[in-house]
């Protein structure tokens, strides 16, 4: 799906760069408050996944940034600030903000054929429970 329909999707405002919106084609999502949780366990290697959060700090930029993330949703309608979209902007990263809160943006791209991200293999757990 390209991502100005995704905008559409959620009534969003792009925010970043507008000027990759035809270029980038998304098919996965993950949302996450704790960007320590989306590196563990988010596995980006098609490029194609969506990072849906209410954090507006520089860091969403980063992690997308470390794991090839092209596009994030900053959800509630949380102002970004500035700092963070001319970050995205020099890396080429999308941010959309929405109104919407992450369970409803979740649920509507889910039910517009986005799919749930792919997710790191895991160890397997020591515990004896």
């Amino acid at each position: 799906m390209k991502v100005d329909e995704v905008a559409k999707l959620i009534d969003g405002i792009i925010l970043s760069g507008k000027n990759l919106l035809d270029k980038i084609d998304v098919k996965t999502a993950f949302a996450a408050d704790l960007m320590s949780d989306v590196l563990a366990y988010v596995e980006s290697d098609n490029n194609d996944v969506i990072l849906i959060t209410g954090i507006t700090n520089p860091q969403i930029v980063r992690t997308a940034e470390m794991l090839d993330i092209p596009v994030i949703i900053v959800a509630r309608g949380k102002t970004v600030p500035k700092e963070t979209i001319n970050l995205a902007d020099e890396k080429g990263i999308i941010i959309i903000s929405t109104k919407n809160i992450v369970f409803t943006t979740s649920g509507i791209l889910y039910t517009n054929g986005i799919k749930p991200a792919k997710i790191k293999p895991r160890g397997e757990s020591t515990s004896s429970c």
